[in-house]
């Protein structure tokens, strides 16, 4: 099928020939053609919508014979601009899925569907011809991300494979369609799709390059470290699965909707509850990883990563333990006589016991166990995970090593104290699932209103109370 719009020609006389080496014939399932879909999305779940998308049809000897893009008025915000880079503004004057949805349908009838991560395009375009009220099932394709088990970008690295801007539809179409050239051969075999024929083509189009240039606001910082991961030798499914995971969290938090959406994609890509809890950690861990990449996390990284390990129900003691170096400094404490001290550990050639009677003989208060009213622990490790010095870290107590402190002893000078970040603990409000951080207290709540929820909460507790002088039956 030959695009037959106002520029088909100009378009068809720019667009590549893609390599046939990879036995497009064999996959696509008695189809007569491969139609390359892309799509970009306010969101990531049911109730949202697509903003822009792109078809590439391509001969089964790769040619690509129609190229076909276009914005989309989602009829709602866009929403995460940061990440397609489309505005309101963008889509003021862009048709609705409905108007174009007789364009699309005639570009997919008949040919083998692919894309990277096909269920999630296939699930945005179902839903928006479902709101169009025709009923839509693309249940079979070709899926790149299946095939290489890696994000577009990192599966286009390792083919060579340019991507002249990333989350551009028609850009990303293209890559795919490089993409599948090269690994054609390894996809699951797809086959023709159906879609309803009687729909009226509008012909109606905006493309993103014929709208003014837009400022857009910085990624959330969640969001730019997920750019980030490479999720290297996961399967497939937990790929695509995280890729949705890391849109969801970027504002740090998953209310009940986004997590029963995230449940219904993990049942979707056959994933059981055991591996979902080694995903979240992973996702978690290669977070920490983005973050130190550049050896400092920062206070805002290092809240940022306890609120979503937090939201994935990942133990907080896995950023705690990834990112307690990098967020700890040294200074010098001088030591007085009337300092308390505990010493845990062992050191080479001293015993503990002659180190404790050295601190009592030079007037330190030595102690046994770490409170707030001791001003220095040793130990071996001022790493350890011991009880003192993790409890060390949890009341901002300095910690040296023992050999530092023999070393000041002896030498009579100040001790290299490494100071611990102060620490931080999640509060969850039960209500909206909203998290914050609080520094860690006695018998601290973890589970508490946000102050929105608790003010809807009073305000409905005072209309349901009666009033003075009511009736009462």
């Amino acid at each position: 099928m030959h695009d037959m719009s106002p520029g088909a020609s100009r378009r068809n006389a720019r667009c590549p020939t893609f390599c046939v080496m990879a036995g497009l014939h064999e996959v696509a399932g008695g189809a007569d053609r491969i139609a390359v879909v892309d799509t970009e999305t306010t969101g990531v779940y049911n109730s949202d919508r697509v903003v822009e998308v792109a078809i590439l049809t391509l001969t089964l000897d790769g040619e690509v014979i129609d190229e076909w893009d276009t914005l989309v008025q989602p009829g709602r915000d866009v929403s995460a601009s940061h990440i397609h880079g489309i505005t309101a503004s963008m889509v003021a004057d862009a048709p609705r899925f409905e108007d174009v949805a007789g364009d699309i349908a005639v570009r997919l009838h008949g040919a083998c569907v692919a894309a990277h991560n096909l269920p999630f395009d296939a699930r945005m375009i179902s839903n928006e011809f479902e709101r169009a009220g025709a009923s839509v099932e693309i249940d079979c394709g070709l899926d790149t991300l299946r095939a290489t088990g890696s994000r577009l970008s990192e599966a286009c690295a390792q083919y060579g494979i340019d991507i002249s801007q990333a989350h551009r539809a028609l850009d990303d179409a293209t890559a795919v369609a490089a993409l599948l050239s090269a690994t054609g051969h390894l996809c699951v075999p797809g086959g023709a799709v159906s879609m309803p024929t009687s729909l009226l083509r509008s012909g109606r189009v905006l493309r993103r390059h014929d709208t003014a240039p837009a400022v857009l606001p910085d990624p959330p910082l969640i969001a730019y470290l997920a750019s980030r991961l490479r999720f290297v030798g996961a399967d497939s499914a937990v790929v695509a699965y995280l890729d949705l995971v890391g849109t969801a969290v970027s504002d740090l938090h998953l209310d009940r909707t986004e997590r029963e959406g995230l449940a219904e994609f993990a049942a979707q890509y056959g994933l059981s509850p055991d591996l979902l809890r080694q995903a979240h950690r992973r996702f978690v861990n290669e977070l920490a990883d983005a973050a130190l990449s550049d050896h400092v996390v920062t206070d805002d990284e290092y809240q940022a990563l306890l609120r979503v390990a937090s939201s994935l129900d990942v133990d907080p003691a896995v950023v705690e333990d990834r990112v307690r170096t990098a967020r700890s400094g040294q200074s010098e404490l001088r030591l007085e006589p009337g300092m308390s001290i505990v010493v845990t550990g062992e050191h080479a050639a001293m015993p503990r016991s002659e180190i404790e009677a050295v601190l009592a003989e030079q007037g330190f208060i030595v102690k046994k166990g770490t409170s707030r009213k001791v001003d220095l622990v040793a130990a071996a490790d001022p790493q350890s995970q011991s009880g003192k010095a993790a409890k060390a870290r949890e009341l901002g107590i300095p910690i040296a090593s023992i050999n530092e402190l023999v070393r000041a002893l002896t030498e009579d000078r100040a001790v290299t104290v490494a100071s611990a970040a102060d620490q931080l603990v999640v509060i969850t409000c039960p209500d909206c699932w909203t998290t914050w951080t609080v520094p860690p207290s006695k018998n601290l709540e973890t589970s508490q209103r946000c102050e929105s929820c608790a003010d809807l909460a009073n305000n409905a507790a005072v209309w349901a109370a009666p009033q003075p002088g009511s009736a009462r039956g």
